[in-house]
């Protein structure tokens, strides 16, 4: 199922998708259904089928257009003077950030990766997703690779590969459990402190030149909430999304 080319077909596809994404968050992500998409666009279920394969594709754009690593090249344009630290915790202040303004991005990250539904979804979009996907790895094993080449941290390219991986694992565990809203509040304290917290814990282990404090913390949630106001819909487009995919060719 080919991504959209000409403005017609990249026209519809962002309707479908607005709509989509409504849908969604209204009714829920079991619940929206091919028919009611057509029905609120106002086009045929047939002309739905020309552009999204099923739900699967639908899931799938939709996490693209929120996903994290859309947005971390142009915010280190803008702020060039972050350091590599720095851009290694953007991708985590910037997750935050998109759960907070986007209501159904935690759901669509936890469903769209599941292994039982984006294998579902067409060849294309599946080789755009994995690529978004690892897009977010690979920015954070580039910019820690850099900050021991900048003589900013002190490691091995395993132990890089290790904090690589305990920074994704750390995100993804973090966001499981607060956003599940199931935890008793006697095991948990204030999130943003809480995330703080083990995440300083987690770079700890490693021979920072420079200590993750909360004053750092802060500051780069404040830089992501400044970010967003004038660019949270940059990447939230099938032409943008065309855009990133033709810089990944």
């Amino acid at each position: 199922m080919k991504c959209p080319a000409d403005p017609v077909s990249l026209l519809r596809c962002n309707q479908i998708l607005d709509v989509a994404e409504h849908l969604i968050a209204t009714q829920g992500i079991v619940s929206f259904k091919f028919s009611q998409i057509a029905h609120d666009v106002g086009c045929s279920t047939g002309t739905l089928y020309k552009h999204f394969k099923g739900k699967e594709d639908i899931l799938v754009c939709l996490f693209m257009r929120h996903a994290t690593s859309n947005h971390l090249s142009l915010c280190v344009q803008q702020h060039p003077e972050l350091t590599e630290q720095h851009k290694v915790l953007l991708p985590i202040l910037f997750t935050f950030e998109t759960i907070k303004r986007s209501p159904i991005f935690f759901t669509l990250r936890s469903v769209s990766v599941n292994h039982m539904v984006w294998p579902l979804a067409s060849d294309e979009k599946v080789t755009r997703f994995k690529r978004r996907i690892n897009a977010f790895w690979r920015w954070l094993h580039h910019h820690l690779t850099q900050a021991v080449v900048k003589q900013e941290l002190v490691a091995t390219p395993l132990q890089v590969k290790e904090l690589t991986q305990g920074i994704v694992f750390y995100l993804t565990g973090v966001l499981t459990q607060f956003e599940s809203q199931l935890i008793d509040d006697e095991f948990l304290s204030a999130q943003q402190h809480t995330c703080y917290r083990h995440l300083a814990k987690l770079m700890s282990q490693y021979a920072w030149q420079q200590a993750v404090t909360i004053e750092v913390f802060e500051s780069l949630q404040a830089l992501t909430q400044q970010y967003f106001i004038g660019n949270q819909a940059i990447a939230m487009n099938c032409s943008a999304c065309n855009a990133l995919e033709a810089k990944c060719d």
